[in-house]
């Protein structure tokens, strides 16, 4: 299993941080590998959202992802033909200024055969592309 961390400072409150991730139908307007994202089952403390990728081919998988408002969103793997497992958390910590502290972390193990090293690369080169699109969507709201 392969491990990722990251954190980023953004310039919009907490509100507006976890509003953005937390709008699972957006993604494709400003993450570029995600092709389709659809809601499955919603519930009010959690949704199974499917998310549809495109990295060299197209892979579908399906997350639990559990809210709370303006605080966290944790999610775990629930099916999907890309991950054996993948869960991981969103962190939203309100700073001076009207800023935010995002924490984010991913423990995922690819369903391909692969040495842990490439799966850990693989995991980690996107990590400060997908950030940057975060950030730059929360930031021009």
């Amino acid at each position: 299993m392969s491990e990722a961390k990251v954190s980023e400072t953004v310039n919009v409150a907490s509100k507006v941080a976890f509003g953005v991730v937390s709008d699972y139908g957006r993604y494709p307007e400003f993450l570029p590998d995600v092709k389709r994202v659809s809601i499955i089952d919603s519930q009010p403390d959690k949704k199974l959202v499917e998310f549809e990728i495109q990295v060299i081919k197209n892979f579908r998988y399906q997350l639990w992802l559990i809210e709370k408002p303006f605080v966290e969103i944790t999610w775990k793997l629930h099916s999907g033909d890309m991950f054996k497992e993948n869960s991981g958390s969103w962190h939203f910590k309100d700073l001076e200024g009207g800023k935010t502290q995002i924490d984010y972390h991913i423990s995922a193990k690819l369903g391909l055969f692969m040495p842990g090293m490439i799966e850990k690369k693989l995991i980690e080169i996107n990590l400060p592309t997908m950030m940057r699109s975060y950030k730059e969507r929360m930031e021009g709201l």
